[in-house]
C-alpha cells in the first residue's frame, strides 16, 4: 500500500497533462514553462531535447572553427587568465604552438561529451537534493528531462545570440562562452579585478537567472511544489557551485 500511495503522488499532478509534440514543448517553454512543464514531466523524454541541443553544438561548432584562428584564440585566453606575465620569455610562443594542433580535437569533444555529461550529473545532483533534502517524490528521468530542457531552451536561445555577437564585432576569437555580457562581469577589467570577485561577477548572468527560474518551475510541477518553495533547492546548488569556482579562482 505505501508504494502504491507514492506512485499516485509522483503521477497526480501531471495525471491529466496533455501530450504535446516536441515543436509545441519548445513555445511552451519559451512562453509558458508552467503549464508545458506538467507534460515534460509527466513523460520524461529526454533524448530529443538532448540530441537537438548536440545538433545546435554541432552545427556551431563547425561554423566557428571555420572562422577562428586557434592560435589567437589560444593567446587571448592565455592572456586574459593572467598566466601570459608569469611565463617565461618564449614560453608564450611555446604553449600556442603545442596548442593549436589540438584545438578542434578538444572543441569537438567538449561539443559531443560534455552535454551528455552535464545532463547526467546535474540532473543527479538536483535528485538527490529534491528527494533526500526536500522529500519530493520525483524520478531520475523526470530530473533528467527538466535539466536537458531547461539546457536545451538556453542553447537554443543563446546560440544565435552568441554568432550575432562575433559577426557584429567582426571577432571569431572571442570565447563563445564570453562573448554574451549579461553578467555583472561587463563592468569590471578581467585583466585588472581580482580572479575571485571576477567569478562571482560573471556568475551573477540573466540566462543563469533564467535557468534558475526553468529548474525551479521543473522541479515545482515535478514535487508538487510552488515554483519558489522549489528555487531555494535549484538556487542552493547554484550557489555551491559558484563557491567552488570562487574557492578554485583564489587558490589558482
Amino acid at each position: 500500500m505505501p508504494e502504491a500511495s507514492a506512485s499516485t503522488a509522483a503521477e497526480a499532478p501531471t495525471a491529466g497533462a496533455p501530450a504535446h509534440g516536441f515543436f509545441q514543448n519548445i513555445a511552451g517553454m519559451l512562453f509558458s514553462p508552467g503549464e508545458e512543464f506538467p507534460s515534460i514531466v509527466a513523460r520524461p523524454r529526454f533524448w530529443l531535447p538532448l540530441a537537438a541541443w548536440l545538433v545546435l553544438g554541432i552545427a556551431f561548432t563547425a561554423f566557428w572553427l571555420q572562422k577562428v584562428d586557434a592560435k589567437e584564440f589560444i593567446r587571448a585566453q592565455i592572456i586574459a587568465s593572467g598566466r601570459a606575465d608569469k611565463l617565461p620569455p618564449g614560453q608564450l610562443e611555446q604553449q600556442i604552438e603545442g596548442g593549436a594542433p589540438f584545438f578542434r580535437v578538444i572543441s569537438w569533444v567538449s561539443t559531443i561529451v560534455g552535454p551528455p555529461i552535464a545532463v547526467l550529473v546535474v540532473a543527479g545532483v538536483y535528485l538527490f537534493v529534491f528527494r533526500f533534502f526536500m522529500a519530493g517524490n520525483v524520478t531520475y528521468a523526470q530530473s533528467l528531462a527538466i535539466v536537458t530542457w531547461t539546457f536545451f531552451m538556453l542553447a537554443l536561445v543563446s546560440t544565435p545570440l552568441i554568432l550575432a555577437v562575433m559577426a557584429l564585432k567582426d571577432d571569431w576569437n572571442i570565447n563563445p562562452q564570453e562573448a554574451l555580457q549579461a553578467n555583472l562581469g561587463m563592468f569590471l577589467d578581467k585583466q585588472t579585478a581580482s580572479k575571485p570577485l571576477y567569478k562571482l561577477a560573471e556568475s551573477l548572468d540573466l540566462f543563469t537567472a533564467w535557468a534558475i527560474w526553468l529548474l525551479a518551475t521543473g522541479y515545482g510541477v515535478a514535487t508538487r511544489r510552488t515554483t519558489g518553495a522549489a528555487a531555494g533547492g535549484v538556487i542552493g546548488v547554484w550557489a555551491v557551485y559558484v563557491l567552488c569556482k570562487i574557492a578554485w579562482a583564489a587558490i589558482f
